[in-house]
């Protein structure tokens, strides 16, 4: 079966999501910003208060341990919170650090990810940038599916069959969105990035059911009717999430 998604469907739900909770998305990036730069503001304290000081090497190990637990976990939030809104579910802004649950298998799953398309770049680069697209959900499969990092990028591989140009394309788009957003005096990111995020977690809603090979890791998708998106707002999102039958 030969997959698609509509690019102005999954972008235009970004957009409708984006704009019934811009609000929410305002405070979560603000605290993204300011985990994320928390590291180099304790950094550059610790500099200042040690400047005739003999300097030691735990407390700059210790940072450079916290940057990778706020990134770590600011990634896994965000797929959570983008998730969340194709769930019919208006997460908390907790949510965008409470990715505990899953820290070992993302941090994993980044790391095999990277040396993979790094490898692919050595390789005359058209390889890493055929591997990125076609493993770039195996982190979405630890997040939502619990996935180990290697059945996670086996299941992307499955995932992303028959639909790499287009999915390579709507990066690329993606990506421009967001450079227009950092243009607009950095403000303006604040709404294309929320847009991009759900909006590529639609599609990978979308193509989850369409993948019944994916049943091979134990997700048993099926095909929903392709009714209207209602209620951006979280509240009544039509919900493109595969369920797992019942075990008996």
């Amino acid at each position: 079966m030969r997959k698609d998604f509509n690019i102005d469907d999954v972008l235009g739900f970004g957009w409708q999501v984006m704009k019934a909770n811009f609000w929410y998305f305002a405070g979560v990036g603000l605290l993204w910003g300011f985990l994320t730069f928390l590291p180099d503001i304790l950094r550059g304290l610790l500099e200042e208060s040690i400047r005739h000081q003999p300097i030691f090497f735990a407390p700059y190990l210790f940072l450079t341990l916290l940057d990778i637990l706020i990134s770590v976990l600011l990634g896994i939030g965000m797929l959570k919170i983008g998730l969340s809104f194709c769930d019919q579910v208006k997460p908390g802004v907790s949510t965008l650090v409470n990715g505990f649950d899953c820290f070992w298998r993302f941090l994993g799953t980044q790391i095999l990810y990277v040396l993979i398309v790094l490898l692919g770049f050595l390789l005359l680069i058209i390889p890493g940038i055929i591997w990125a697209v076609k493993y770039q959900y195996c982190i979405y499969f630890v997040v939502d599916k619990r996935l180990g990092p290697i059945d996670a990028l086996k299941a992307s591989a499955r995932t992303t069959q028959t639909i790499k140009l287009k999915l390579f394309g709507f990066g690329i788009l993606c990506s421009l969105i967001n450079m227009a957003g950092v243009i607009c005096l950095l403000l303006g990111i604040f709404v294309t990035y929320p847009v991009v995020l759900v909006a590529s977690a639609l599609v990978y809603r979308h193509l989850l059911i369409q993948t019944p090979e994916l049943a091979e890791f134990g997700i048993y998708p099926y095909q929903q009717p392709a009714e209207a998106m209602a209620d951006p707002s979280g509240s009544q999102v039509q919900n493109f999430a595969p369920e797992l039958p019942e075990q008996n």
